[in-house]
């Protein structure tokens, strides 16, 4: 029995710039998993067992050199799509090594989501498909280096949200506070196409940049979640096409841009204030990307989880696409009252604290 586990993420500044290939993005692992458990079966079919949804099952096998969901309809349940998505790419990769297939059981579970089964926003979807990746490398002896399974489990995720950015993989694969340039997922899909998986894992990703960051020293970072499930994808994907909404798009990539790089430097530095003027602008970003855009990023709940953070002196913001999930505030560790109070007023306001913390980074990044 083989079990991995990846943690959730939060996005500290670039979301929808990242979304751009070769755009720029901090973000930070934390300490709520997904975990993959493979173990070896005795039956002819793959099994995949989930604790998602409320306990699901799926049998899939390979036919003519790819793996196939064993439903009705051959549909993949919506509870299995990144893992089988992760399944099939692996599989994909032994046909091509010469690999014989095994039969064994995978189980799933989450600790990315309330008791009631609604999903934080800490990239589950990810952590799920990372996890899969590391516990069935280990399950064949492939040897998988951190960047191996980056890879794997984005060519897995694209295969179902193309403009899928990716930085919440490299969190949920390196682990701590990093920077992550997108890669051209585009050209990526075209290499699978058309040489494989196994050439996917050592061709040129351009634009991609993965780098370790340092946590925050002197600041404590607090999550509030607003208890309304967003979509990402369905965020994404409201962003306009006409000239206006391009010029305003361009402008937009640039500034944030430049705020991720002055948001690196502090981080490098172990500069609080610089940190905290960072996040504010970044904020400020996506307000102004929310009006132009009408994407509704900001709900009133984000609005209040931010109107508490400032009324503390926290420098504090949407993490993630908006619509909803969560927010963050960045605060001086040393004010134990103002952290009381910010908890108070998140409370009133119907935003529920979440006790989160950095999970530690695996190592260097490529």
């Amino acid at each position: 029995m083989i079990t991995s586990r990846a943690p959730g993420k939060l996005f500290i500044a670039g979301e929808y710039a990242v979304v751009e290939p070769g755009h720029l993005a901090v973000l930070t692992a934390v300490d709520r998993f997904a975990e993959a458990t493979v173990s070896k079966s005795k039956d002819a079919d793959t099994q995949l067992h989930s604790d998602l949804d409320g306990g699901v099952r799926l049998s899939c096998r390979r036919v003519d050199d790819r793996m196939i969901p064993a439903t009705a309809d051959g549909a993949v349940p919506a509870s299995f799509a990144y893992a089988f998505a992760a399944v099939s790419v692996l599989d994909r990769l032994l046909v091509e090594r010469g690999i014989p297939a095994r039969a064994y059981r995978l189980d799933i579970s989450s600790g990315l989501g309330d008791a009631d089964g609604r999903k934080f926003g800490l990239g589950a979807s990810a952590a799920v498909t990372v996890a899969t990746v590391a516990a069935l490398g280990r399950f064949y002896g492939l040897g998988l280096s951190a960047m191996d399974r980056y890879r794997l489990a984005m060519l897995a995720t694209v295969s179902i949200n193309p403009k899928a950015s990716g930085g919440d993989i490299a969190a949920s694969t390196w682990g701590g506070w990093i920077s992550y340039r997108s890669p051209d997922r585009a050209l990526v899909s075209e290499v699978l196409a058309h040489n494989g998986v196994d050439a996917a894992l050592s061709a040129p990703w351009p634009g991609l940049a993965v780098h370790p960051l340092p946590a925050p020293t002197e600041l404590t970072m607090q999550v509030g979640w607003t208890g309304e499930p967003a979509s990402t994808p369905a965020l994404v994907a409201g962003l306009g096409n006409s000239s206006r909404q391009l010029s305003d798009r361009t402008a937009f990539l640039s500034h944030s841009n430049a705020c991720v790089e002055r948001l690196t430097a502090a981080l490098e530095a172990g500069n609080s204030n610089g940190i905290s003027d960072e996040i504010r602008c970044a904020r400020d970003l996506l307000i102004d990307l929310d009006t132009t855009a009408g994407l509704g990023i900001m709900t009133p709940l984000l609005e209040a989880l931010c109107e508490a953070g400032e009324a503390v002196g926290a420098a504090a913001k949407p993490s993630g696409a908006g619509g909803g999930d969560c927010g963050i505030a960045l605060l001086d560790r040393t004010r134990a009252a103002a952290l009381h109070e910010l908890t108070d007023r998140w409370v009133t306001a119907g935003i529920r604290p979440l006790p989160l913390r950095t999970h530690p980074s695996e190592g260097e990044c490529r």
